[in-house]
């Protein structure tokens, strides 16, 4: 099949804007936001700083370098952001390696002018925070180097030439592993570097070491002359297990604040004696036992659990037209703000200790980011058929759409909800029409299967399926055992993989040939990424029902994902219940290796080569595997990608992937 002029086309994804870090100024009167768009023949995505002024209702844009990033407000008139904007020659001459081992801040006024380079730290910032006059910066560096900053270029220039020739020459051109996990997906090789607190005064330009060692900042907050933190302390082997803390700013007291073994989220001071914070036990259903809220009294020394709401904190919502993050959190008049999942949709609500907890959208979609000022809310989200747009909520639940930067023109296919009951639970499902439908005609079918488990398919915008809906395929996707939004016993997918979650998605695909006609019943493909991927390896080990499959950073074999990815030491053991050595047997019967001499379904592989959250080996495993039985089968190995390559690779290589996915299907499936 080829592609159409008339749906989303793979090359369209190039089209789209995507919007983070909106903040409003410290008077509330206007709205900065940072827009993300593809540069495709520089195969990067450019980055500039939005403005919009709410007395005039104008969004204009304030920079243009393309390079331009996170952002603070300095007052209402001045910007203080990071960029990867060369400053001269020598700048450009340092190169890609140099640039992510430091930041560069520039200072702009939005009335206009030129931005001006304001100061060069030697160090990779990773998050930052303005509380009164001061900066709190998260540094991501070697605890060696915890403090320790170059003064000069000649500095620079030497330890630039040590790294390059001189490694070489002493044989040390090799990584020292000494601790799990040694490598991250966000971050590559992690051994021994951690997440540090820094302080920065604009004035002084001085940065302070506030937090280091072993320790891992997770997420902080400020207020006045205190920290609270998020941290979690390792040596040899880093636990799913972090806690609350409290730093003195004056005295450079550290203290932990809870015991108890939590994994905790996100942390903000309620006022100057109170934190809230996110945390959950991991007693219902292990890792993904829902968040709760909880509150800790400074001057009582207490924790109190404030809620029981069984709902997912936060937007799990997916689709691929995301890029850049935001707040998603945050406290504005003693009441916690955050964003809670519900089935298909992410809301924004509001925590208030004498009321409880209130819900303050309405609308079908997503919040993704959010700030509040003076009681009036701005967001980013997804509404109708529309990529992201800035919203603004001046009383809930009114809310009225500010930019128009993804207006579609092409024509879309609408998505229909229906329901499947499966093991006494009921999923929600979905279609998607090819654009080309006609009433009489019958069309391949692709089943989609998300990644997490613990994520959700929405009715929000997704430019790989309406590409695939596009290319003259009907689409179905569904959240089956394990989703989010529908609380912990629907989660609950412990010591279930590759059984209860296969019925599911089974009775997924019966029910759709049951309600609709024009699903093709022997011309059914699979698809699916991360757990997603697994499924698509257990598929089609258990089922010749597809004529073909493509897994995309996928799991084939529980045993070496427990010993070589940057979270299977703790994921396994907590997801299946056993470790290589508790029950082998256990493991190796739920891997979909174990039965690829079972296989006759065609399998193209999609992985990343740096993706250590489900690493290379799972995919070449059972290439290889197929191969020497025997089954048609491909591997792509995208260099330079992490396990994000669907969401935020490079633009070239993720329109390379869809292009691949489409011509695998198109090959195998019946056309007559």
């Amino acid at each position: 099949m080829k592609d159409k002029d008339m749906g989303l086309r793979i090359k369209d994804l190039a089209d789209f804007d995507f919007l983070s870090n909106v903040k409003f100024s410290p008077t509330g009167k206007r709205i900065a936001f940072n827009k993300h768009s593809m540069d495709v023949e520089e195969n990067e995505y450019e980055s500039s700083i939005y403005i919009y002024r709410r007395d005039t209702e104008n969004v204009i844009q304030l920079t243009t370098s393309g390079k331009d990033k996170d952002f603070v407000w300095l007052d209402d008139e001045e910007i203080l952001f990071i960029s990867e904007r060369d400053m001269d020659v020598e700048d450009d001459e340092e190169g890609k390696e140099d640039e992510e081992k430091k930041t560069k801040f520039f200072k702009i006024n939005i009335h206009g002018g030129e931005a001006s380079h304001f100061d060069t730290i030697e160090k990779k910032v990773t998050g930052m925070k303005r509380s009164g006059p001061s900066l709190y910066l998260t540094i991501h560096e070697k605890i060696e180097d915890e403090g320790v900053v170059l003064e000069s270029k000649e500095e620079k220039k030497e330890d630039k030439e040590d790294d390059k020739e001189k490694r070489l020459e002493e044989g040390k051109d090799y990584h020292e592993l000494d601790e799990i996990p040694f490598w991250s997906n966000e971050t590559g090789f992690s051994n021994k570097r951690r997440n540090h607190l820094y302080s920065y005064d604009p004035d002084s330009k001085d940065l302070n070491l506030l937090v280091g060692g072993s320790k891992m900042v997770l997420d902080f907050d400020v207020q006045g002359h205190q920290a609270c933190l998020n941290l979690v302390e390792y040596e040899d082997k880093m636990e799913p297990v972090n806690f609350l803390h409290h730093l003195d700013l004056e005295k450079g007291e550290l203290s932990r604040l809870t015991e108890e073994e939590l994994s905790i989220e996100r942390v903000r001071f309620l006022d100057d004696k109170k934190i809230i914070f996110e945390a959950t036990d991991m007693e219902e259903i292990g890792l993904n036992t829902n968040k709760e809220l909880y509150l800790y009294d400074l001057e009582k020394g207490k924790k109190t659990q404030l809620t029981q709401m069984n709902k997912e904190i936060g937007n799990k919502v997916l689709t691929d037209l995301r890029f850049g993050g935001g707040k998603s959190a945050l406290v504005e008049d003693y009441q916690y703000y955050f964003t809670i999942t519900e089935n298909h949709d992410a809301h924004l609500y509001k925590y208030d200790l004498d009321q409880g907890l209130e819900r303050l959208t309405e609308s079908e979609g997503t919040v993704d980011f959010f700030d509040i000022k003076n009681g009036k809310i701005a967001h980013i989200g997804f509404r109708e058929d529309r990529g992201q747009e800035l919203y603004m909520i001046d009383e809930p639940p009114d809310e009225e759409r500010i930019t128009d930067f993804n207006e579609i023109e092409k024509e879309l296919a609408d998505v229909e909800h229906f329901d499947v009951n499966s093991n006494d639970k009921e999923i929600d499902a979905y279609v998607l029409k090819p654009i080309d439908f006609e009433e009489g005609e019958r069309y391949p079918t692709i089943l989609n299967i998300h990644g997490g488990p613990k994520g959700a398919f929405g009715e929000i915008l997704f430019h790989e399926l309406q590409v695939l809906a596009n290319n003259g395929y009907a689409v179905i996707f569904s959240n089956i055992l394990g989703s989010a939004g529908k609380g912990n016993e629907f989660a609950d997918i412990i010591g279930k993989y590759g059984r209860e979650d296969f019925d599911d998605l089974m009775k997924v695909v019966e029910e759709a040939e049951r309600r609709f006609d024009f699903i093709d019943e022997n011309n059914w493909v699979v698809t699916g990424g991360s757990y997603g991927g697994f499924m698509t390896n257990w598929i089609v080990t258990q089922t010749d029902k597809f004529k073909a499959a493509v897994t995309q950073r996928c799991i084939s074999n529980w045993i070496s994902m427990f010993s070589t990815t940057d979270i299977g030491y703790y994921f396994v053991e907590d997801q299946l219940e056993e470790t290589p050595w508790s029950d082998f047997e256990e493991l190796w019967d739920r891997s979909p290796l174990k039965y690829a001499d079972k296989v006759e379904t065609p399998l193209l592989f999609i992985h990343s080569r740096k993706d250590y959250r489900c690493w290379e080996s799972e995919a070449i495993q059972m290439f290889t595997a197929l191969k020497y039985h025997g089954v048609e089968s491909k591997i792509l190995l995208f260099e330079d990608e992490n396990h994000d390559l669907s969401r935020n690779g490079r633009p070239k290589q993720r329109m390379k992937r869809l292009e691949e996915m489409v011509d695998w299907f198109d090959h195998y499936i019946d056309q007559s």
